[in-house]
C-alpha cells in the first residue's frame, strides 16, 4: 500500500510539474485555403482558378520568461492553393518571419514584418484588405512603399485602445516601388479605437530617400452598417505627388456582408489616373471558419496600355483554420 501511495505521490508531482512547464510555453497552427474562378481586372489570362487572398500556413509562439517578459515567435508561409507552389520562389516564409520580446513596455521583433503604417492605417478603410479582385491595394499603398520589408527592428505597444508601432529595415532585399534602394527603409503608425470607432495615421519613406507616403483612415459602425474613409499623399522616386482616396461601406445581411467601395490614385504632376476602382461583393459565412463569396470590380487606368478599363470578377470559397 506504502509503495502504491508513493507512487501515486510522484506521478502527480510529475503531471504537475509538467503541465506547469506546457503552461508556460506554447504555439499555434493557423493557416487559410483560399481559391476562386476568377478574372483578374487587369491580368492577361482569363477565368482562371486562382489564389484568392494568400493562402498561408502559419505558427506562433509565446514563452513565459517571468517577471511579466514573455518570447514570442511568428513565421508564415505563403502558397498558391491552385498549383500548390509557395507565392514566393526564393522567399519560403514570406507572410512573416520574426523573434522577439514582450512585456509591459511593449513587443521588440526582429525579421520580415508588416510595416505599422500598413498595420495601424492602411487596412481600416478597405472592406477587403488584401483579399480577392476588389481590394484596393494600389491605392491604399499608393504604389509607393511595401506591405512588409525584410531585415527589420520593430517595436509595437497597445493600451487603452491606443496601438502605435516603429520599423526599421535595412536597405539590402527591400526595393521600392522606384527601383532603387539608397536608404533604410522606416515607418511609423498610430490607431485609435473606441467602441464604434477606429481612425489611424501613417508614415512611410521606403527604401529610397526620395519616397514617402502619408495616410489617414478611420470607419465607424452604426450597426447596421460601417462606414471607411481614406486620404492618402507622398511623393515617389521620380518626384511626382500622389495622392488616393477612398469610401467604403459594409453591411451585415443574413449570415453574409455586403461589400462596396470606391476610390482613387492620382499623379497630380502629370493629372494621370494611376488606378481608379469601384468594387461590390458578398461574402456570405457559411461557418466561423468557412466563407463562400463573390465580388465584381471595375477598373480604369490611365498609365496603361490602352488606357485599361476592364471589370473584374471572382467566385470563391475560403476555410481558415
Amino acid at each position: 500500500m506504502t509503495n502504491n501511495i508513493r507512487s501515486t505521490a510522484i506521478a502527480l508531482a510529475l503531471a504537475t510539474l509538467a503541465g506547469g512547464a506546457l503552461a508556460q510555453s506554447s504555439v499555434t497552427v493557423y493557416g487559410r485555403v483560399d481559391l476562386s474562378v476568377a478574372q483578374q481586372a487587369d491580368a492577361v489570362k482569363n477565368h482562371e482558378v486562382r489564389n484568392g487572398s494568400g493562402s498561408r500556413l502559419g505558427f506562433r509562439g509565446v514563452e513565459d520568461l517571468g517577471d511579466g517578459l514573455k518570447a514570442v515567435f511568428q513565421i508564415e508561409h505563403r502558397f498558391n492553393a491552385d498549383e500548390g507552389k509557395q507565392s514566393n520562389d526564393t522567399r519560403f516564409w514570406e507572410g512573416k518571419a520574426i523573434v522577439g520580446v514582450e512585456g509591459a513596455f511593449g513587443r521588440v521583433s526582429l525579421g520580415r514584418e508588416e510595416n505599422p503604417a500598413y498595420t495601424f492605417s492602411q487596412t481600416v478603410a478597405d472592406p477587403w484588405g488584401t483579399d480577392t479582385v476588389a481590394s484596393n491595394g494600389s491605392i491604399i499603398s499608393g504604389r509607393i512603399g511595401s506591405t512588409r520589408y525584410s531585415n527589420t527592428v520593430n517595436y509595437r505597444f497597445a493600451a487603452n485602445g491606443f496601438s502605435v508601432g516603429a520599423q526599421v529595415a535595412e536597405a539590402d532585399g527591400n526595393t521600392p516601388a522606384s527601383g532603387t534602394a539608397d536608404e533604410r527603409a522606416w515607418s511609423l503608425g498610430g490607431a485609435y479605437a473606441a467602441g464604434p470607432i477606429v481612425v489611424g495615421l501613417g508614415y512611410e519613406n521606403p527604401a529610397d530617400e526620395d519616397d514617402r507616403w502619408i495616410t489617414v483612415n478611420g470607419s465607424y459602425n452604426f450597426g447596421f452598417a460601417k462606414l471607411g474613409a481614406f486620404f492618402g499623399t507622398g511623393q515617389n522616386g521620380a518626384d511626382e505627388k500622389m495622392r488616393s482616396w477612398l469610401v467604403s461601406a459594409t453591411a451585415p445581411i443574413g449570415q453574409g456582408e455586403l461589400r462596396v467601395s470606391y476610390g482613387r490614385l492620382e499623379n497630380r504632376d502629370t493629372d494621370v489616373v494611376r488606378d481608379q476602382q469601384l468594387g461590390l461583393g458578398y461574402h456570405y459565412a457559411l461557418s466561423k471558419r468557412t466563407t463562400v463569396y463573390a465580388d465584381v470590380v471595375r477598373e480604369n487606368r490611365d498609365d496603361m496600355a490602352d488606357n485599361l478599363k476592364k471589370t473584374g470578377y471572382d467566385i470563391g470559397i475560403k476555410h481558415n483554420f
